[in-house]
């Protein structure tokens, strides 16, 4: 990435913020419903990130694409910890758990007049998959009836093996945060194999 701030790096900044936020709301939620492994863990401590300001007044100007990746990784993690922590307490909590997330994308949910090519451009504004030049989605086809595309590798189970915990979650969740978002549409998410992800009208 450029030496210097421009759109690219606002635009990943955001999808970390977005990150900060679903894990806030997930903390916010297991706090209030009295989850012992908050007050227990201290994990509200180890998963929450406060720091709200904007990028131009955080980043190590110095060191753009490094300080990034550093904040890209450390909210993986910190997710990773934060839902394999409450799952290991009560797996029962999945369910929770997927109805914040499905919650999380209906607050963002797209137009009801969007078309595929439209979904997918918002999702790829929305959802981590770490920095621009890893390239992890390729897309196979784009027109407005019909977006596939192929996860080029998982980025995100390191980060979840890392605590002992299941990288099928982390997908289960973004499925539900995918859904949220298409709530208003006619249009529809499926995957007809691992790692190809379609969609369509």
């Amino acid at each position: 990435m450029s030496a210097f701030l421009g759109p690219i790096h606002y635009w990943l900044y955001n999808k970390i913020q977005l990150q900060e936020e679903l894990i806030r709301k997930i903390a916010e939620y297991g706090e209030k419903s009295g989850w012992a492994v908050f007050s227990e863990k201290h994990l509200e401590e180890k998963t929450v990130n406060k720091e709200l300001r904007p990028l131009n007044e955080l980043i190590d100007v110095m060191n753009i694409h490094g300080w990034l990746q550093e904040r890209v990784q450390d909210a993986e993690a910190r997710y990773a910890l934060l839902v394999t922590s409450i799952l290991a307490e009560n797996p029962e909590r999945l369910s929770d758990l997927e109805k914040i997330a499905f919650q999380f994308g209906k607050e963002r949910a797209l137009a009801p007049e969007s078309d595929a090519a439209d979904a997918y451009r918002k999702m790829d504004d929305s959802l981590l998959n770490g920095m621009p030049c890893d390239r992890v989605n390729v897309i196979t086809e784009q027109d407005p009836a019909r977006t596939s595309w192929v996860q080029e590798e998982d980025i995100h189970a390191p980060f979840w093996t890392a605590v002992n915990g299941d990288p099928s979650v982390y997908y289960q969740l973004r499925k539900k945060i995918m859904e949220g978002m298409l709530s208003e549409t006619a249009l529809h998410f499926d995957t007809d194999e691992e790692w190809h992800y379609s969609l369509y009208q």
